[in-house]
């Protein structure tokens, strides 16, 4: 017998979020072990060797439709060494590229998004528990200078807030829309039990979401955030709004899902990361509206040159006698996000 279902709707949520608080507190790390280079050429076992020692035990990864078909035994792989080291995995499906997604309509999307959740969750399923779903679809969908808002106002400024629903372009929006569904159904279909993440990229883009359940009811179990150092404290946005008692009106469980200093440690800012990582990891665990803390990202990138992401690593890399990046060494923000997943938590 389901006993939810003798109880009064208020009374539901008090035990549902009542479950949810008695989860323990979820550290990650972010990597890219199937897209990108310095993660190609360090082995997956010392990458997996790595999180487990800075006392995460999830990775969080990009895996695209492209990745995963044509690398389908290299995640095998990585799973199967989380698993032997007891870590989790968290694929971030992205199963229509911006490229892609340009030219395709809302319900190709949607179909081919789920039958690609379907596929890859179907191959995982009961080993891989969690899925978010794409990345930053907010940011994609975001309204630019010269186009109109969905109520037909000009927008003559730059980047929009995020936090007005109508500031996301009506096109790109339903687009968006329609991959989150797909990848949602495609997941449930093959794995009732699996929880699917919505994220944004962060600051006050809470517009898309807003959409996203009150006008266009779109499941998910998990919010996720993107946080970085520009942004401030998540608790005081702008001198004035806590977040995250502010997210809780969409009632799921919270997660940040990347959080770093801006631009990690370039221009030898190496103790500022360590400073910024040590200090909100240890606030915002103690924080009960948080349920999740994931560093971006793992490795330094040193292939985008002295621009992009190329410094946002817990770990540095260098090139070895023949030509391939490796380990070089652990930065202080490794130590100082280590001491954090080992600390107490402060009431």
């Amino acid at each position: 017998m389901n006993l939810l279902k003798l109880l009064p709707a208020c009374a539901v949520a008090a035990c549902c979020l009542q479950l949810q608080a008695a989860e323990p507190f979820h550290w990650g790390v972010n990597g890219h072990p199937v897209s990108q280079e310095a993660y190609w050429q360090v082995p997956l076992a010392t990458q997996l060797d790595l999180v487990a020692e800075s006392g995460a035990t999830w990775y969080r990864f990009d895996l695209s439709a492209e990745a995963f078909h044509g690398n389908t035994d290299r995640v095998d792989e990585l799973l199967a060494g989380a698993e032997k080291r007891q870590l989790q995995l968290l694929p971030v499906l992205v199963a229509t590229p911006d490229a892609q997604r340009k030219n395709a309509t809302p319900a190709r999307i949607r179909a081919a998004a789920a039958a690609f959740a379907k596929e890859v969750v179907n191959r995982y399923k009961g080993r891989i528990t969690h899925w978010e779903l794409n990345n930053e679809l907010d940011a994609y969908a975001m309204i630019r200078k010269g186009e109109k808002t969905r109520g037909g106002k000009l927008w003559i400024w730059g980047d929009a807030e995020g936090s007005d629903p109508d500031t996301y372009d009506e096109g790109r929006y339903q687009k968006a829309k329609a991959e989150i569904l797909g990848l949602h159904e495609g997941v449930k279909a093959a794995d009732p039990q699996a929880r699917t993440i919505v994220d944004t990229a962060g600051w006050l883009h809470y517009g898309f979401i807003e959409r996203l359940v009150k006008e266009d009811h779109v499941p998910f179990d998990i919010l996720a955030w993107h946080w970085y150092s520009e942004c401030g404290d998540i608790t005081r946005v702008q001198g004035k709004l806590n977040l995250i008692e502010f997210l809780k009106r969409y009632r799921t469980p919270l997660w940040l899902t990347e959080i770093n200093r801006r631009d990690g440690s370039k221009r030898g800012k190496a103790s500022e990361q360590a400073a910024y990582l040590g200090q909100t990891a240890v606030q915002l665990r103690a924080n009960p509206g948080i349920a999740a803390y994931f560093v971006y990202e793992l490795l330094d990138e040193p292939c985008f040159g002295a621009d992009g992401e190329s410094d946002y690593g817990l770990v540095e890399v260098a090139k070895d006698g023949a030509g391939k990046w490796q380990i070089s060494r652990r930065k202080p923000a490794f130590g100082a996000f280590k001491a954090a997943t080992a600390a107490p938590v402060q009431p």
